[in-house]
């Protein structure tokens, strides 16, 4: 399991006969802008546990008569063991989940990446939302530069004297505050379109 700046990038070989024998080989690359979700779990599998104990314990009775037999059905016992405790790393691509089961001794490993993919998935949406939100402010900075010029094109060439404040009081901008001008259509700091 790896990933990139564009891809949740999955190898895992599958196993069978409780993950003694390989039986090929899934990959999966889904785009981190398609993940939704990510989650480790663990998982105990009763069964595959008693038995792995109990070809264990029969390999420590043998050890007197057969010792290489006795190591041989240790080990088989250890594996099928191990292959009963679980660690799931989980995630979800356009609704549908995926799960790749990961031994147990691998647990910290799998607990990590989440850790990484999850910082990606959040950097991606942070990235995101800071183009949307640079590209509402471009609109907003269109709009106004649209309002001062709509306003300079329709400014009479001699400001009635009704708009004008009285004299010794200053207007300002409702938006950011900046002293206004004598007539003032629009604030020369923000762009906002003033209203008499």
């Amino acid at each position: 399991m790896d990933i990139d700046e564009s891809f949740l990038r999955i190898d895992m070989p599958n196993t069978v006969l409780f993950g003694m024998l390989p039986a090929g080989k899934p990959k999966d690359s889904p785009l981190l802008s398609g993940v939704t979700n990510v989650y480790t779990s663990n998982s105990y599998k009763i069964g595959a546990i008693i038995l792995g104990a109990l070809i264990v314990l029969l390999g420590l009775s043998m050890i007197g008569s057969s010792i290489v037999g006795a190591l041989i059905l240790i080990l088989i016992g250890v594996a099928i063991f191990g292959s009963g405790i679980k660690t799931t790393f989980s995630y979800e691509r356009s609704g549908i989940a995926k799960s790749i089961d990961v031994p147990f001794f691998e647990a910290n490993y799998v607990r990590e990446f989440e850790e990484k993919v999850l910082a990606r998935i959040q950097g991606f949406q942070d990235d995101r939302n800071v183009r949307m939100q640079t590209q509402k402010s471009m609109a907003q900075s269109r709009e106004n530069a649209q309002a001062i010029v709509d306003a300079v094109k329709g400014q009479p060439d001699e400001p009635s004297q009704q708009n004008q404040p009285a004299a010794g009081s200053m207007a300002f901008c409702p938006n950011c505050g900046e002293g206004l001008g004598p007539g003032a259509k629009f604030c020369t700091h923000c762009g906002t379109k003033i209203v008499n």
